[in-house]
């Protein structure tokens, strides 16, 4: 089987999710004081990370910390609530897709590849875009619920970013022979260059400087460029 992977923020959907939802929360006039908790968390957070205050706290850890820390948004909310909330952003989320990757999804899928979005974003929100864009599999970050339909704080994630992408991905397909050698692989950022060099056809959208530099390196196809 040959898969086509598609990574979601900065790839298929043109804009950082979390911010976006964020923005989209306090449009909404959800609760403000929650707001306000979530913004100097996050920001005392930016600056450690920005000052290299913390040698340890590198992309990864620092989009980690801020997701777990972006789920307080949601505290006393039940699920039902939240999946809510996310089907109403999606109908927003859609409207800044890049229109060359979803060409590229389309004519994957017309060519009988197994279409893959992979992305750190959580699964509820990828679920809502699969709605959207037809996708075979949906790998992301899982959020866990108590029995009461609550969720669940003290569960530890595990962020789908850079190296956790391709575990998970080799999971999932554990046992399926993959053609990795024709499959595709599609996303912006260096931090996707261990999933996307899993298949012999990385593709760089709209990429960072550290994974335009790989591109470069190793004659990558750059999406949107000659």
């Amino acid at each position: 089987m040959k898969i086509a992977i598609f990574d979601f923020d900065g790839t298929l959907f043109q804009k950082e999710t979390l911010p976006f939802i964020v923005k989209y929360y306090s449009k909404k006039n959800y609760s403000k004081g929650k707001l306000i908790r979530f913004y100097i968390k996050v920001i005392a957070l930016t600056i450690k990370y920005k000052l290299k205050l913390d040698s340890t706290l590198d992309k990864e850890k620092y989009r980690s910390i801020a997701s777990k820390i972006f789920m307080y948004l949601f505290e006393d909310m039940h699920k039902d609530e939240i999946v809510k909330f996310f089907s109403d952003c999606t109908t927003e989320i859609i409207k800044h897709f890049n229109p060359a990757v979803l060409e590229c999804i389309r004519n994957k899928r017309a060519e009988n590849y197994h279409i893959v979005i992979c992305s750190g974003a959580n699964t509820l929100i990828l679920n809502e875009v699969a709605n959207h864009v037809e996708f075979d599999t949906v790998i992301g970050t899982e959020l866990y619920f108590l029995k009461n339909g609550f969720y669940d704080y003290d569960a530890e994630i595990i962020i789908t970013t850079g190296k956790n992408k391709p575990s998970a991905l080799l999971e999932r397909f554990k046992n399926i022979d993959i053609d990795w050698e024709n499959s595709y692989a599609y996303g912006d950022s260096y931090y996707d260059y261990d999933i996307m060099n899993l298949t012999g056809n990385p593709i760089a959208v709209n990429p960072d400087d550290g994974l335009r530099q790989v591109a470069m390196e190793n004659d990558w196809v750059i999406l949107g460029e000659e």
